[in-house]
Parts: C-alpha cells; structure tokens; sequence
C-alpha cells in the first residue's frame, strides 16, 4: 500500500473527529443558552431574581390589613410538605438562598421548620437563609416559601 493512502486515512480520521467535536460544542452551547434563557424567564418572574443561582425574593402583602396571617400562594412560591424533607440544591427544587416563610394556615402564627438535625420555631413572614446540601423539613404542618 501506497504511503499516500494512509495520508488520506489519517485526513479522514482526523476530520470525522474534528465534525464529531464540533457537534458536540454546538449541542453544549444550545443547552446553556436554554438554561440562561431558563433563568432569565425566572429573573423576570414577579419578585424574584436569580443571581449566580441563588435565588432571592422580595415579599408582596404577608399580612392582611388587619395584622392577620395571609396564606396566598403566588406563582414562584414553593411549598414544604409536612414531614417530606427537601435538599437544597442549585439544580433542585429549592435553590439556596434567602426565602421568607409563610403559615399555610391562617390560624397558624407560628410554625416548626427542621433545618439539618435542628428543628426551630419561626414566625409567619420570618426570613431564612438556606445554603446548598441543606436539608430542609416542615414539622409541624405545611409551609410556604417566597
């Protein structure tokens, strides 16, 4: 065989590897643009702005007029579900992060919340702030995050 052939098939090898990479850029580049696109459809949300994947709120009414509980539930609120615990995670359901906690009860002033082995007592419109690997546990009936 011809030195020359195995100059063409090295060529070949070489431009079917140099494709392959090119393919596998153009697709990573389409996923981050969606998660950007993702996130920036998240910072446009009402109240909410993501920045370097911790998310932060702003709260709209708590309390009605009166000083009484309210337990609305808005469109970027999350819900802890009693004795269910949630891993706080940047790609998770619940993104570390300052959240304000919300009585799901509006008879309910007041709350228990596990936060890893801890479990405490918050009040209804008390700030908490949750660092990622936390695992976070509503113990004492349903809550709402904002």
């Amino acid at each position: 065989m011809d030195p020359i052939y195995y100059l063409y098939i090295g060529l070949g090898v070489a431009l079917l590897g140099y494709v392959a990479l090119m393919i596998i850029k153009v697709r990573r580049n389409k996923k981050r643009k969606q998660a950007e696109e993702k996130i920036e459809q998240e910072k446009t949300e009402k109240n909410l702005e993501i920045i370097d994947d911790v998310r932060y709120t702003m709260e709209t009414n708590p309390e009605q007029e009166s000083g009484a509980v309210n337990a609305t539930f808005q469109q970027n609120d999350l819900i802890l579900k009693q004795n269910t615990p949630y891993k706080v995670s940047v790609d998770g359901e619940i993104k570390p992060g300052k959240y304000i906690m919300l009585s799901n009860n509006e008879n309910q002033d007041a709350f228990n919340i596990r936060v890893g082995i801890y479990v405490r007592e918050y009040k209804h419109n008390q700030e908490i702030v949750l660092a990622e690997g936390d695992t976070v546990c509503a113990v004492s009936g349903d809550v709402i995050l904002r």
